[in-house]
């Protein structure tokens, strides 16, 4: 998906949580000024360049750019006067403001997969195509034997690296497969699509052999590497569910005994008691995000 469809989704998403905590400040995408929409189209770029970025650095990366346009810290959003309420090292943000950020990444993630209208278009078209070439088989089998592989596989498009660098590992788009220079795989049209927007790579037109055992064992290698980044993707989502949940349901407790009891029953650490309710669950959240939950 693009990347300003994703942040028009982002901005929805953020403004329907603050109108759940009583800001109806927030407008729709369209009557965004622009400076707040590139805000949130570099916010998705960021998490788009650096995948494993944490909700922490994200709100970094975000401060940094504010106080390099002169943004000061103000209890109520003010643009003319270039004021935020969340202008706030991470550690200092209120529980609910730290969520925006979970929930700002974990969207990014859950959404850069999903095939944009023309990449959709062509994978209509890919079935399309495998349709006919199977009808095509079933008519005259006698010229299965005989007829080249063409550049589109079984597993999806041939794509081929033609950069400078000895080996490329794909870390933009999350499928982490490895090309030395000039090989080619076999990828799922929508990883091809993302690919090949990159003058490092060009689809690969040429006919192949039908027996060459490695082009077949190249197909198995991008399934399975494929395979596998998509179980640590879901795992690492899974996890960061997880989390988030857990630290949703801090930000309910609003007691400081159970605050403190928490702490020690899941994390064996003293709290101090004397600390405030919002101190006490930040401090959790920290223990939280060491540990993680248990």
């Amino acid at each position: 998906m693009k990347t300003v469809a994703i942040a028009m989704l982002c901005h929805s998403i953020n403004a329907a949580y603050c109108q759940s905590l009583g800001d109806d400040s927030q407008v729709t995408w369209d009557d965004a000024p622009e400076w707040q929409q590139q805000s949130v189209i570099a916010g998705v770029e960021m998490h788009l360049a650096n995948p494993n970025a944490t909700p922490e650095q994200s709100h970094e990366s975000w401060y940094a750019q504010k106080q390099a346009e002169g943004w000061t810290y103000g209890e109520i959003k003010d643009v003319e006067k270039k004021e935020h309420p969340c202008f706030l090292p991470y550690d200092e943000l209120p529980l609910e403001q730290k969520a925006k950020d979970y929930l700002f990444r974990v969207t990014v993630h859950l959404m850069k997969d999903l095939p944009d209208v023309g990449e959709y278009l062509a994978l209509v078209d890919e079935v399309k195509n495998l349709r006919e070439k199977v009808q095509n088989t079933a008519v005259i089998p006698q010229l299965t034997t005989t007829q080249p592989k063409t550049s589109l596989g079984a597993s999806g498009i041939a794509i081929q690296y033609v950069g400078r660098k000895d080996q490329y590992i794909d870390r933009l788009y999350g499928s982490n497969l490895t090309f030395a220079r000039g090989q080619v795989r076999n990828v799922p049209s929508h990883i091809a699509g993302s690919l090949l927007k990159h003058p490092e790579f060009k689809r690969f037109e040429q006919a192949v052999i039908a027996s060459d055992d490695t082009q077949d064992q190249q197909a198995d290698d991008t399934a399975l590497i494929l395979d596998e980044s998509k179980k640590q993707q879901d795992k690492e989502n899974e996890q960061e569910t997880i989390v988030l949940d857990e630290i949703d349901t801090i930000g309910r407790i609003s007691d400081k005994k159970s605050l403190i009891e928490y702490a020690k029953n899941k994390y064996d650490q003293d709290l101090d008691g004397r600390s405030s309710v919002n101190t006490l669950q930040n401090q959790v959240v920290d223990l939280i995000k060491r540990f993680g939950v248990v």
